[in-house]
């Protein structure tokens, strides 16, 4: 009878597996709690299912799973040295779950029609996170809690939209039905990014992601050209529009601070340039292992004594890694990067350009913010690694 029941609850997993798969990719774009709720379902599921018999084959066959549990892992030998409260020390395991979710969410994506299904839900989901921007935007939905026209914060919804402008050109060189639908779309993304949210990590992203676009669209001709008109594009922004105003002024942020001026630290590039400045302390103070897991916040409170600015996070992932785990954390999140680039090669073409192209988001992000550590960002990443590296074709399967 047990054993009946037992068998039953699989049938059922397995049955749903789609539908959370579905609406987990929805919810990391619209709802925090909900995403919480759903990945600790996602995580029971995947026990339930008895997917977790496969995650040696996951390890094997996909190495970028492998690396972020290896990445996992560095965050939980860290909490045996250092003098982290628990508190702190939970705070952060619990903040980089997310890379242990990888091959878990691998282990679904591997059946094609999950895939697809993945697909289709992040295109809902971000024309969605466009659409509300907009209705924001002219007053017929209320902004964000800082007055934003988007729902998530101004880093992570540029973040998000920069990568489906780049999916959106892709789509319409590739999907041969839908190719004004798709041109609409990235030019709404492009409008969105510079004229209405005018996040800045996103406008540097969107720039990258033009340039491999067309490193790996046109021949060295047509590329110039592209180069040329993103080039022009950016020059008249900067010039003539008064959306620019954030980048020009991030600019002169820049100059003040490397300048002994007063309260050069009160703007926002300040501020980052000052945590840069401390954690770079921090990691000469332990350079090989770190001050341990969870004890960022309170070693940069030590160290920074006077400033009126205290942080939680550097605002740079690399700095955050290696001031927790020193030079062989930070070789390891290197590691995972690396790979990313390596097997994005193997991936059938669609799925290479864009991994290409979420490693270079990654990559631009961990500079200026700490994507694996801010939650919708993480849960993103993670999703879109997986995602695009399950179709690995020795790793496909028809299930």
């Amino acid at each position: 009878m047990a054993v009946k029941a037992l068998n039953k609850i699989q049938a059922v997993a397995v049955k749903s597996e789609g539908a959370f798969i579905a609406v987990f990719v929805i919810a990391i774009y619209l709802s925090t709690s909900l995403s919480v709720v759903l990945s600790g379902l996602l995580g029971l599921l995947w026990l339930v299912s008895k997917r977790f018999t496969s995650l040696t084959e996951v390890l094997n066959k996909y190495p970028v799973a492998l690396w972020a549990l290896f990445l996992y892992g560095c965050f939980l030998v860290g909490l045996s040295y250092g003098d982290a409260s628990s508190k702190d020390a939970f705070f952060m395991i619990n903040k980089y779950r997310v890379l242990y979710f990888i091959p878990i969410l691998i282990s679904f994506l591997i059946t094609k029609h999950y895939r697809y299904l993945a697909w289709n839900c992040f295109i809902v989901a971000s024309v969605a996170t466009l659409l509300i921007s907009y209705l924001m935007n002219f007053g017929i939905v209320e902004p964000n809690d800082i007055g934003d026209p988007c729902l998530k914060s101004r880093i992570t919804h540029s973040i998000f939209i920069a990568f489906f402008a780049f999916f959106s050109m892709h789509k319409y060189y590739d999907d041969k039905n839908n190719k004004k639908l798709y041109l609409i779309l990235f030019m709404l993304c492009l409008h969105n990014i510079f004229f209405v949210v005018e996040g800045r990590t996103g406008q540097v992203i969107m720039v990258a992601l033009l340039l491999l676009f067309a490193i790996q669209r046109y021949s060295v001709k047509e590329g110039l050209f592209a180069v040329c008109a993103v080039v022009i594009f950016l020059m008249l922004f900067l010039s003539f529009s008064d959306k620019s105003d954030r980048i020009i002024e991030g600019i002169a942020n820049t100059k003040a601070y490397f300048q002994p001026i007063p309260e050069q630290t009160e703007s926002s590039m300040g501020q980052r340039y000052t945590f840069w400045a401390y954690s770079l302390k921090l990691i000469k103070e332990k350079p090989l292992l770190g001050h341990g897991t969870g004890n960022f916040a309170k070693e940069y409170q030590r160290i920074s004594v006077g400033e009126p600015f205290i942080t939680k996070n550097p605002h740079n992932e690399f700095l955050m890694v290696a001031v927790q785990l020193g030079l062989y954390g930070l070789l390891v999140y290197l590691g995972f990067l690396i790979s990313l680039f390596y097997y994005a090669r193997k991936l059938p073409d669609n799925e290479k350009k864009m991994a290409q192209g979420l490693l270079a988001v990654l990559v631009i992000a961990s500079l200026f913010n700490t994507p694996l550590f801010d939650h919708t960002e993480g849960h993103w990443f993670a999703y879109m690694v997986a995602l695009c590296f399950s179709a690995l074709e020795l790793g496909e399967s028809n299930a």
